[in-house]
């Protein structure tokens, strides 16, 4: 839903997916990075006293690290808080990173790229009818998205 409603606000986007299907893996990788729907942080503690950021993180102590926040990261993703389904966009962890990665991300991956890809092709028209302020969003959830996206075509 959020993925839908995001490039119904670029149209050219929809268009570029149905016309460049190919393009869509990163289009996808790019969804992946700017929408971040994974709400709670990773809970990490120091091991051993660590500067972060010029922040000083004691050993014992907690961190919290968002990765929406990390997706965003002008260090890594110039212009970070702008979707540009052109970026190379594959240093994103929205799956997470290392050992502690999602084991479903490439079914994730393979559902967003086939389900986007159709939309674009099938109803090229496709267009969302709520206003934004109408829009409910999950709050009681680990996974942020929408309840409901009402379109037409």
């Amino acid at each position: 839903g959020l993925s839908v409603l995001l490039l119904t606000r670029h149209p050219g986007q929809f268009t570029l997916l149905r016309d460049e299907p190919d393009r869509a893996a990163g289009v996808v990788e790019e969804l992946l990075r700017y929408l971040s729907i994974v709400r709670t942080g990773l809970f990490r503690a120091a091991t051993e006293d660590a500067e972060i950021g010029g922040q000083l993180i004691r050993a014992g102590e907690g961190a919290i690290v968002l990765i929406s926040l990390a997706n965003r990261d002008a260090a890594v993703f110039d212009g970070g808080d702008d979707f540009d389904p052109y970026r190379q966009a594959h240093q994103h962890v929205a799956f997470g990173f290392g050992v502690h990665q999602c084991i479903g991300q490439p079914l994730a991956r393979a559902e967003l790229r086939v389900a986007l890809v159709e939309l674009a092709r099938r109803f090229p028209d496709l267009r969302v009818t709520a206003a934004p302020q109408e829009l409910r969003t999950r709050d009681n959830s680990i996974v942020f998205g929408l309840d409901a996206l009402p379109v037409t075509w």
